[in-house]
């Protein structure tokens, strides 16, 4: 029976392999074509490592029999407007298997939990416009709508 608990130090190896095949998965067709695995690898490795390392930060973890199946990252970083810290979830991610159990929503709701016990009143993530049922999953845990990021290539 799987459980959600708090990342434990055995969990480094699995967490560091999952955020980059998570960061892999979630890329737009467009990036993953000319994304090199490397790099991505690299940088989701940094990523973690950094919001782990992070005052406040953590993993919230899904295990079955012991063996991590899933994660959800939560970074403290100050509101762009305010200063105030607020909770940012950065990923998500639970083996297919696990998935349509109520795992994810019981991380999300411990992650929650976590972030009321240290006083933060407000969370956000960011979810890929290529990721639509990201989107929806946030939008079922009560994320809204309150920013698009877009891009532009230049050339020439």
């Amino acid at each position: 029976m799987a459980e959600v608990r708090f990342w434990q130090p055995g969990d480094l190896p699995w967490l560091l392999q999952m955020a980059a095949v998570t960061d892999w998965e979630i890329m737009n067709p467009s990036d993953r074509a000319v994304a090199r695995p490397e790099v991505v690898r690299a940088n989701s490795h940094r990523n973690l490592l950094a919001t782990l390392a992070s005052p406040g930060g953590t993993a919230i973890v899904t295990a079955d029999g012991g063996r991590p199946v899933g994660f959800l990252l939560i970074g403290i970083r100050p509101d762009d407007r305010t200063g105030e810290p607020q909770g940012y979830m950065a990923d998500i991610y639970l083996e297919p298997q696990y998935r349509g159990r109520g795992l994810a929503k019981q991380m999300h709701e411990l992650g929650e939990a976590y972030l009321r016990w240290l006083g933060i009143r407000r969370v956000t993530n960011w979810v890929h416009a290529s990721n639509p049922l990201g989107q929806k999953t946030s939008e079922a845990r009560g994320f809204q709508l309150w920013g698009v990021m877009m891009e532009k290539l230049l050339t020439g």
